[in-house]
């Protein structure tokens, strides 16, 4: 018999399953660091954006007073052809570049430098009103802020700083008339200056260096910073939101996890336990009343599959024995009837004798294969060709000499059995009833019901065996060659279609009826 197999394939174990998706929940963290970097960049980003856009407003602040004081000033450096250009456009947005990472950020701001120059009048006039204005926007903006001169000195600022940026980078940068941005370290011991904002929790401050333009000249710089919002300072403000959604994170991955352990994997294992008891021939256990309908499905084939087999099994193991049995009598009595024909002093009546006991031995041992071989068959499955009543009762007519079969009731409608089941049934049925003395059988059949009548006028059943008739191997006439597996055999073949025998006494003789549950299969 050819084994068959599961194709030979690669796939995935549930363990490895479970192991892909830990892997994932394990990569969460490195895909976290990377959000958490590209929002680090967010804040920076806007942190300049809106240092850009203060600085806007105070360069055009500085610009007005300057130029009611000195229209037309002889100072500060020429702004090039492309910057004027620039200026004259409607609109000339300033965009922000500045990103956190470490290769990107500055050393720390240098302290600002000495000098002996005293600032053109003109900025000491602006110093007081720029100022105070400073300090006002400071409570509000957080930002630090410093008015520088054409030369890069302070004139005002919102905090006591004194002296000349001239040689800060993006001061120098800004003198040329440029507008410059960038990200400095913060200093290991940080120390109060007037560009000094409210600290953040951050390493580094973004510094605005924005020119102040009259007259197609640079006469100042004003310089701004403040230190960026950070991620850690978001979350914190956003805790409680936060610890609401790890709550929530947390329990569905519980409910997620418990829910395939108790619907996936527990289930599982318990239909491969459950296969490997049907292997084994063991009775299994019942499967577990949760899981996925799927599972439930192929649990309850399980089952059925295991029922079906451990049947077969039972009901070939119990013929299988009972056969050994019922053939020894023939063998022993065939053996003895040849070795006394070998003898020299048989008589020719002896010898007929002998030879008589032989071939009906023979046939009682060919009787019984061929019964053995109907109940293989009714394990099997028979075919699905439909019959009707009035065709087997004419083939079973030729077949019975001397027993009168009338078909009566719905002749013509389809019995709820197949074909070759049906007429296997009846002539078991038919031959216990010529059996016992019967010479007309009346088959009934009832569509309504689906119930299939057959009537004899034979001696009928004894109290006493009514109950054990369609029991394997029983029989009344064991000494005329009966094997008691005729009603076994037809009991067999109609529960694989839902149906029963049940046998009685009427006043005519015995009566068997083959009923069948509504959803019976036809």
């Amino acid at each position: 018999m050819h084994a068959v197999k599961v194709p030979k394939k690669w796939r995935p174990s549930l363990a490895m399953l479970i192991a892909l998706v830990v892997g994932v929940l394990v990569l969460l963290p490195f895909v976290a660091l990377t959000a958490a970097r590209i929002t680090s960049n967010q804040f920076v980003r806007e942190t300049e954006a809106n240092l850009h856009a203060q600085a806007a407003i105070y360069s055009a602040i500085y610009a007005q007073e300057f130029l009611a004081l000195l229209p037309e000033p002889s100072f500060g450096a020429v702004l090039a052809p492309e910057q004027i250009e620039r200026l004259q456009e409607t609109w000339h947005p300033v965009d922000a570049v500045l990103v956190s990472g470490s290769r990107s950020i500055l050393p720390p701001r240098p302290d600002p430098l000495p000098t002996a120059l005293m600032p053109e009048d003109v900025y000491l006039a602006l110093s007081a009103d720029l100022s105070r204005l400073a300090k006002k926007a400071q409570k509000s903006t957080l930002v630090g802020f410093l008015a520088l001169d054409h030369q890069g000195q302070v004139i005002a600022g919102s905090g006591t700083d004194t002296g000349s940026f001239s040689h800060v980078a993006e001061v120098a940068r800004a003198l040329k008339g440029e507008i410059v941005s960038a990200a400095r370290w913060r200093e290991e011991e940080y120390r109060r200056h007037s560009l000094r904002s409210v600290s953040r929790d951050t390493k580094f401050r973004v510094y605005v260096a924005h020119p102040v333009n009259v007259a197609g000249k640079v006469i100042g710089v004003v310089y701004l910073s403040r230190t960026p919002s950070n991620l850690n300072k978001y979350l914190l403000q956003q805790k409680n939101a936060l610890l609401w959604l790890l709550a929530t994170v947390a329990v569905s991955a519980a409910v997620i996890g418990f829910s395939v352990w108790r619907f996936l994997t527990r289930p599982l294992t318990q239909l491969q336990d459950q296969a490997r008891h049907i292997a084994k021939g063991e009775l299994g256990t019942s499967l577990p009343s949760y899981g996925l309908k799927e599972l439930a499905s192929l649990g309850q084939s399980l089952m059925d599959m295991g029922n079906a087999l451990r049947a077969k099994s039972a009901a070939l193991n119990t013929y299988t024995k009972h056969a050994t049995h019922e053939l020894k009598s023939p063998v022993t009595s065939i053996a003895g009837a040849a070795e006394l024909l070998q003898g020299s002093n048989v008589t020719d009546d002896r010898r007929n004798a002998l030879a008589a006991t032989i071939s009906k031995d023979a046939t009682r041992m060919d009787r019984l294969l061929m019964r053995m071989r109907d109940m293989a068959r009714g394990q099997a499955e028979f075919g699905t060709q439909p019959t009707r009543l009035s065709e087997i009762a004419a083939r079973l007519t030729k077949r019975f000499e001397g027993l009168v079969i009338e078909a009566n009731g719905a002749r013509d409608a389809l019995l709820p059995l197949p074909e070759e089941a049906a007429e296997i049934c009846l002539t078991h049925i038919l031959q216990n009833a010529q059996e016992h003395g019967a010479t007309r059988v009346v088959v009934d059949f009832d569509d309504k019901t689906s119930e299939i009548r057959v009537q004899d006028n034979g001696t009928g059943i004894s109290e006493a065996n009514i109950h054990k008739i369609v029991g394997p191997f029983f029989t009344t006439k064991r000494e005329q060659g009966g094997t008691g597996m005729g009603l076994s055999i037809s009991a067999e073949i109609l529960a694989q279609f839902g149906g029963r025998i049940d046998a009685s006494n009427t006043a005519s003789g015995a009566l068997i009826v083959l009923s069948f549950k509504d959803d019976a299969s036809r």
